[in-house]
């Protein structure tokens, strides 16, 4: 099933992309990101730190045609991060797919600052420690994706007509989680991700 959903959002997306290159201005941006993470079980309260991930994200965002200095995009990423106990050491990797809204306030010529918020869904997927002592036991472990949403400020200078450096500064938060499964109980584990620096380079077309 989220595979299914993965499939839909990955064509929207690239629909997206070719009809708004179609009709207007489209930017194209890709850079490296930084994010955390947290692990939790819910037979537990404690909730164990991960370490600073990083990972990398593309963005479509096609500038509307209107008075308004709006923007409408997509974007696809991949944030990896890992968590390390006393008996274990485990890597989640999450891929967002999300929808973008950004302001553009216009201020400068080269400069564009703005203001984006996003939505969507990101997909887990759980390697480690954790996971092969679940399954030496013969249980089963379940990556489950989750609710995504993001809110940035960002900044892209143009130190050509087309090509430019950018920055997203904000929260994007991945509600991802595992459920794990055996002699007919489970546990969840909820490993959600913050996704909080991203830059890199933008082109204009």
């Amino acid at each position: 099933m989220a595979n299914r959903k993965f499939g839909y959002i990955v064509l929207a997306m690239l629909f997206l992309g070719f009809s708004a290159g179609a009709y207007g201005q489209v930017t194209v941006s890709g850079g490296l990101a930084l994010s955390s993470m947290t692990a939790e079980s819910s037979y537990g309260s404690e909730s164990v730190e991960g370490d600073i991930g990083i990972g990398g994200n593309i963005y479509i965002d096609y500038l509307l045609p209107i008075s308004v200095p709006l923007s409408l995009g997509a974007e696809v990423g991949v944030d990896s991060s890992k968590f390390t106990t006393d008996n274990s050491e485990d890597t989640v990797l999450a891929i967002p797919l999300l929808l973008r809204v950004a302001y553009h306030f216009d201020l400068f010529p080269k400069l564009d600052l703005y203001l984006v918020g996003k939505i969507g869904y990101a997909l887990g997927k759980w390697s480690g420690d954790t996971k092969k002592l679940w399954e030496s036991y013969g249980g089963t472990m379940e990556e489950v994706g989750g609710f995504a949403f993001g809110v940035d400020i960002g900044a892209a200078y143009y130190f050509t007509s087309t090509i430019g450096l950018f920055a997203e500064a904000g929260l994007d938060r991945y509600g991802l989680s595992a459920k794990a499964t055996i002699y007919n109980e489970s546990e969840t584990l909820k490993v959600p991700f913050s996704r909080f620096f991203t830059a890199g380079l933008s082109a204009k077309f």
